[in-house]
Formats: C-alpha cells, structure tokens, sequence
C-alpha cells in the first residue's frame, strides 16, 4: 500500500488512535488487550505503519516532557538554597539590630533612673519640709488653744472654751503619732489635764444650778454653756443622772408605798405628778440642756423604771381588784402613747426612730405597763365571773327572742359582752391574757349551749297543749346554736389578728362549736320527737287495725291522721328553722323515726291475715307518699316543685321497705313450706332466723311447728350458698325479674278481683321495698323481688311480667316520681285483671 493511501486511512482513523493514546497513559494498561484491539482482525495490519509511527511520536514527547521537568526541578532547587541562604543573611542583620537597640534601651533607663532619683530626693525634701511645717503650725496652734483654754476656765468663760474644745480634740488627735517626743507628750497630758478639769467645773457649775428642791436657781445660758464643755460620756452622765435624781427625789417622797396615794386605783396621780413636771421643765428648765441630749425624754424614761419597780411591789403584796387593774392598765398605755408622741417617737417598717431625724429609739410602749402583764389573769377571772353571771341569769330567766335575727335574745347579749371583753383586753395586752380571755369565751359558750340551749328544749308529748308553739321554740334553740356556732368561727379569726403572732396557734374554739352544733341536734332531735308524740294516737292503732281489717279499701284512718299531724308540723318547722341544712336533717330524721314506727308496729302484731297484710302494704305506699313530700312541704307557688334528693327518697324506701319486706312474706301461704321458705330468702339473703320465727308468728304457725319450718329454712339456705340460682341478690335485677315464682296465683286472683271491685290502688302490693338485711329493723331490697307472683299461668293471662317489672325497677331507681310509677302500675294491674276474667 502507498504512502498515500495510508495517510488517507489514517484521517480516518484518527479517533481510534487518539483513543489508544489515552489506554497507553491509563494505569490499568494492558499489552495485548491494546494489541488486540487495534488489530482486531487481518484486514486492520495495513495500519500497522501509523500505528508504530504514533507511538514512537508519543514516546518522543514523553521523552521531552520527562527532560523538561528534570532541567525546571533542577532550577527550582537551586532558588530554593539561594532563598535560604537570604533569609539566614536577614535574621542576622535583624539580631544585630535588635542587640543594639536593647544596648541603647539599657542606657537610656540608667539615665532616667539617675534623674528620678533626684527627683525623688527633692519630692521627699518637699514633703518632709511640708508636714514638719504643717506639724509645727498645729503645734503652735495647740500651744495657743490650751493656753486659751487655761484662761478661760480660770475665768469660767464655758460657752468660749466649748468652742476651743473641739478644736483642742481634734489637734491631739493628730499628734498622737509622735507622744515619744517629749515634749509633745507634756503638752498632750497638759491638754487633757485641762479639759478634765474643765469638765468637772461644769458639772458642779450644772449641779450648782439646781438647789435641793430641783429649783433652777443658776444662769440657764451659763449651764448650757456649762454641758456642752463635757464633751465625755462619763461627765454627760453625771449631769443627767444627778438633775434627774434631783427632780424625782420629790416623786419617791410623795409616793411612798404605803401612801394610798401610791396605791393601784390611784395611779393616774403619778403620771400627773410627771406632766407637771415635764411642763416645768418645758418652761424653765430646758433652755439649760442642750436640745441633743433630749433630757426631756430621759426624765420620762427615769420616772417610768421607778414608777414600773413602784407597782409590780404594789402589785406582788397588795390585793389586786380587777377594776382598779384595768383602770390602770388603761392609764399607762394612754401615757406610753403620749409620751412617744410628745417626743417624736414613731414606728416604721425597721423599727423606732424619731420623726424628724430618722434615728433611731426606744419606745415608751410596754415601759410601765409590763409590770401588770403577769398580773392580768386577775382580768380574765374577772371576765370569767361577769360572764359566769350572765349565763346563770338567762339560764333562770325567761326567752325573749331577737325578731329581727330570729334568735334567742340572750344569745346577742352574750356575745355584745364578748366584744366589749375583747375591746377592753385588746388595750390591755395582746399576750398570753388574750389566750385566756379567749378560752374563757370558748368555755361561757359551752355553758351557754348545756345551760342555755339544751336545758330550754321542749319536752313535746301526747298531752302538750299547744306543740306548735313547743316547735317553734325548739326551732329557736336551733338557729340560736348556729347563729353562735357562726360568731364562734368569726370571733376566733378576730381574736387570732388580734394576738401576738406566737400565740395565734393556742386561739381555738373548736369545743365550743361542737357544743353548739350538737346543741343543733338536740333541736332536730326535740323536733322529731315532738312530731312522733303529735302522730303518737295514730301510730298506736296500727296494730289493732291490722288485726280487724276484713276487705282491703283504702288507706286506713291513722295514715290520714300521720299526714295531717307531720304536715302541719313540717310547715312551722319549715317556717321557723333559718338553715336549710338543718331542715334536710329535720326530714331525714323524721322520716326514719316514721318508718321505723310503723315497722314496730308492724312486728308487735299477734297475727295478720294475709288480707290485713295486703291492707298493711298498701297504708306503707301511703305512707311512703306521705314522707316523700316532706322536703317540698310549704314550698311557694311562684317557686318550681322540687324533687326530693336521692338521698332521702333512699332513707323513706329503705325505712318503709324493712316493712314491706316482711308483709311480702306474710302474704306467702305457709303451704307448701317450700314456697314460703324461697320467698323469704328472697326478701331476706341472709336468712335471719329471728326474723323468719316472726313471720312464722305473724302467719299464725303453731309453735311445734316452727323448728320444721326453720330445719327447712337451714337447708335452702346452705343450698343457695353452694349452689347460686337467680334468686340470689347479688345477680342483676332484670335476671331477678325474670325468675319463676312458686305461690300459687289462685287467691291472688281472686283478692285482686276484690281489690279492683273495692276500687282500690292494689298496684301497692308491687311496689318495690328495699334492701334485705338480716332483721326486721333492716329488711332488704326487694325492687326485683316484692312483686306478687304470677304463677305458671302467666302466658295464658297474655300478661307479659317485664311491664311490671319494668315498672316497679323505674319507681326504685326514681322513688321520688311515686305518682306516676303508682299510675303505670295501676295500668298494669287493670290489664291483668281483666285478662283474668277473660281467662
């Protein structure tokens, strides 16, 4: 092949050599994967010249490449030692550079500290020459002032010399570094010599100024010139003491202990004896102290320690009277008050100071009349007998009542002496006598509640002529109590602010509010047992009416009587009580005082028939209405009804239940024994046997017959524990519902056709009772089981029972709602019967 044509080809394959120039600088390179594939096959070894002659041109520039960069590192390492060897040249030019300017720094500072030096040589020359020159002009002028000083007290000149004197302090003061100089040492003991003197002459030239009597008979300028040269506590004292022993020798004189001037009742002379003195010395004797030394206050302050030992001597022999105490208690505060506001003394948030200064001081308060402090238990006795009288006044007295309060009068007038006791210890003492006063208060309202209150209770009975008025005095007992129990609380936070703060935790009248409170009870309890005797009449006749009833009507006539009787009460109750608290516990308690009545009455039967029974149920669901309206008794027209609580509804059917739960079982026949037996577990779970004998009795079983009867019951009872069926209590009540009776429905359906013919609410005898419990003062429940059994003939009578039961559970979970479960019932049982006449 030409030289042409190849060069031709190799245009065209210049990519594919460009190519395998590349794979020749890659790191993975490989011979003969290179050679096979740039001849691939025969027909591609024509480019084997362009091949080699690429090749050798890229090992030519290689070639050249690899000398290129050996001749430039090559250069390179040689500017590098050439850069060395001139930095090395440039640190050494700079370590000479920097000796010498150290070389120069050195002498410069030798230089300099030569020129301080002498400096420092003058400054100290100046100085020294400055304060010898200073000392010697304070010297001279101590010198001088001393000398000044001798002659004016040779001359009595005091008001000059305490100019000089502060002066000649102040100059000693500074000499007291150089008493090792001699002569400054003599000049100093001169000096105090001097003063000391000096400060004698005034106070005997003070002393001079007053004669024997505590006259003023020298020069007021002269002795206040006199005191203000007794620059020293020592010499101050003096004058004070004397000129104040001075005014008071006349105050012990007077007073003497056995004076009856000195006595308690008299007390109020003293601080006469002392406001007169005060006067006198505002008028004559003050422009002879200095207004500094506040020798006003000290004479008060004086005349308080001596007239503080005077009384607690008067005090610790003499026979205290409580009245002649208070009295002078009241007339030392007032003068502890007003001496600290003649002298400024006020309080504030740090303490005592005076008004105008702001420094502070001692006050007044508690000076004199600590000294009664141990002393006021002969108040608080005092109080205790005033108020020990006045309990036993109203305890024979009569009741008048407060009609605006509607409480008892005597009630306010106790607690008006209250106050006024509290007022008179507050200004007496705040300490431990408020503490007794306060347990003496606790102790009279006690008295007041056993004394007062209770002993005033009416004993309401059968035979009170008027028990209405009785009613409303027992109400009165009642919002009396409460209204006291209430101040009670109220005076225990006053007399808690009143008291010093450590003794806030020992002001308690708990004991007296428990007496009040059950002062309230014993009301409610006169309350219910007054109702009672109003119903008692009624309450008699059940027994005899249960024996001598032969068709069941209508409620019998000692319901109607128990109505009018509990309603008229409950409206003056209602009426009178102030607490609606109190009210609710009225109702609670009369109406399980009814209750329990009427299950008395019931159990004290010889024997009911099982239409006396029926008739007996029927008086309970009265009687039961009856009670359920006694918490909305004498409610307003304009006023929406209430309903009773839950609570309440839960104490009448619970308390009429026990009844019922017991004529339930009566209505049982005693044949089969069976029958009666499983009814009466299922009213009583626990299976009481005192309880089931009195059913026995009620029914009218012979005696020898009983103990079969109960070895039955023994055995019912052992069964229903090993083996629960759904009688058991414990079950829900729609399983209850659902259990088959075992009474026969024969005399049921032949009494309910009297019951319907006598027109009569027999849907009674399905009203729930309550809870079973193991006696007949606490029957049980029988919501799901006091209704009258159907029998097995239930279906045919086309009578679903789930309607009555579901009936009787809404009159249990809502016993308040008794008119409208009474009318569904009353349905219910219409529709049955009329079944039963079909049937």
């Amino acid at each position: 092949m030409s030289k042409g044509a190849a060069f031709e080809r190799a245009g065209s394959n210049d990519s594919t050599v460009s190519e395998g120039a590349k794979q020749l600088d890659s790191a993975g390179f490989s011979l003969a994967n290179y050679i096979d594939r740039q001849f691939p096959d025969e027909a591609s070894l024509e480019k084997i010249d362009i091949v080699t002659a690429n090749i050798g041109h890229r090992l030519t520039t290689v070639k050249q490449e690899i000398r290129r960069q050996l001749r430039e590192q090559s250069d390179s390492q040689q500017q590098q030692a050439q850069s060395i060897e001139a930095t090395k040249t440039a640190i050494n030019e700079l370590y000479q550079r920097i000796s010498e300017m150290k070389a120069k720094a050195q002498t410069s500072e030798r230089t300099v500290l030569d020129i301080t030096q002498d400096i420092k040589a003058l400054d100290f020359a100046k100085r020294n020459v400055t304060q010898a020159t200073a000392t010697m002009r304070r010297l001279q002028l101590l010198v001088g002032a001393v000398e000044q000083l001798r002659q004016l007290k040779a001359q009595k000149r005091y008001a000059e010399a305490a100019k000089i004197l502060p002066a000649i302090i102040g100059l000693r003061e500074g000499f007291g570094e150089y008493k090792e100089v001699r002569a400054i040492a003599r000049l100093d003991e001169a000096a105090l010599g001097l003063q000391r003197s000096l400060a004698s002459m005034a106070v005997q030239e003070v002393q001079r100024g007053f004669d024997s009597q505590g006259l003023l008979v020298g020069e007021p300028e002269q002795m206040r010139a006199a005191c203000l040269c007794c620059c020293n506590e020592d010499e101050k004292a003096q004058i004070i003491d004397a000129y104040c022993d001075t005014q008071l020798r006349a105050y012990t004189a007077i007073f003497q202990l056995d004076d009856d001037v000195s006595q308690l009742e008299n007390v109020s002379r003293r601080y006469a004896w002392l406001r007169r003195i005060q006067r006198n010395y505002a008028e004559e004797h003050a422009p002879a102290f200095p207004d500094a030394w506040r020798m006003g206050e000290e004479l008060s302050r004086r005349f308080a320690c001596v007239t503080r030992d005077h009384l607690s001597e008067i005090l610790a022999t003499r026979e205290i009277h409580v009245e002649h105490l208070t009295a002078a208690v009241a007339e030392t505060q007032a003068f502890e008050a007003q001496s600290d506001r003649n002298f400024g003394i006020v309080k504030r948030e740090k303490g005592f100071v005076y008004e105008g200064s702001g420094q502070p001081a001692q006050t007044f308060g508690g000076l004199i009349s600590c000294a009664f402090e141990p002393y006021m238990a002969v108040f608080v006795e005092g109080e205790k007998d005033k108020l020990t009288k006045l309990i036993r006044k109203y305890e024979r007295g009569s009741l008048d009542s407060d009609q605006e309060l509607g409480v008892l009068a005597s009630s306010t007038e106790v607690l008006f002496q209250f106050r006024e006791s509290l007022r008179q210890c507050a200004g007496l003492s705040t300490g431990a006598a408020m503490v007794d006063l306060a347990n003496v208060f606790a102790q009279v309202l006690s008295s007041y509640s056993r004394l007062v209150l209770e002993a005033r209770l009416p004993r309401i009975t059968a035979a009170t002529a008027a028990p209405l008025d009785s009613l409303q005095q027992a109400c009165m007992v009642a919002n009396t109590a409460d209204y006291c129990a209430s101040a009670a609380s109220q005076l225990e936070q006053k007399i808690a602010e009143r008291v010093d703060a450590g003794l806030r935790d020992k002001v308690s009248f708990s004991s007296s509010r428990d007496a009040l409170l059950g002062s309230v009870n014993a009301s409610i309890g006169a309350l219910v047992n007054g109702v009672e005797s109003m119903c008692e009449s009624a309450l008699t006749t059940i027994s005899d009416a249960a024996c001598h009833v032969q068709a069941v009507g209508d409620q019998s006539a000692y319901v109607a009587q128990i109505a009018s009787a509990v309603d008229t009460a409950t409206v003056t109750v209602r009426q009178a009580l102030s607490g609606a608290r109190y009210f609710r516990s009225y109702c609670d308690k009369l109406a399980a005082r009814i209750a329990a009545r009427f299950t008395a009455a019931v159990a004290q039967c010889t024997r009911i028939s099982e239409v006396g029974a029926e008739q007996l149920l029927l008086d309970a669901q009265a009687l039961k209405s009856v009670l359920m309206r006694l918490p909305t008794t004498n409610t307003q027209a304009d006023q929406p009804q209430q309903q009773p609580s839950a609570a309440y509804a839960r104490i009448v059917a619970q308390g009429v239940g026990r009844a019922e739960s017991l004529l339930k079982t009566v209505l049982v026949p005693s044949e089969p024994a069976e029958a009666l037996i499983d009814r009466f577990l299922l009213l009583f779970p626990e299976a009481p046997r005192e309880v089931f004998r009195q059913v026995l009795r009620l029914k009218g079983v012979a005696a020898a017959d009983q103990p079969a009867f109960i070895r039955k019951l023994q055995q019912f009872a052992k069964t229903q524990e090993n083996t629960p069926d759904l009688r058991n209590p414990r079950l829900p009540a729609h399983i209850l519902s659902s259990a088959p009776a075992s009474a026969p429905l024969v005399r049921q359906r032949s009494r309910m056709g009297e019951h319907t013919r006598g027109g009569s609410s027999t849907s009674m005898v399905f009203g729930p009772s309550d809870s079973p419990t193991p006696d007949i003062s606490a029957a049980g429940n029988s919501d799901s089981m006091g209704r009258m059994p159907l029998g097995p003939h239930h279906d045919a009578l086309g009578i679903t029972r789930h309607a009555i039961n579901e009936t009787a559970a809404e009159q249990t979970s809502d016993t308040a709602s008794l008119p409208a479960t009474r009318s569904k019932l009353n349905e219910n049982l219409r529709r049955l019967v009329s079944n039963m006449r079909r049937s």
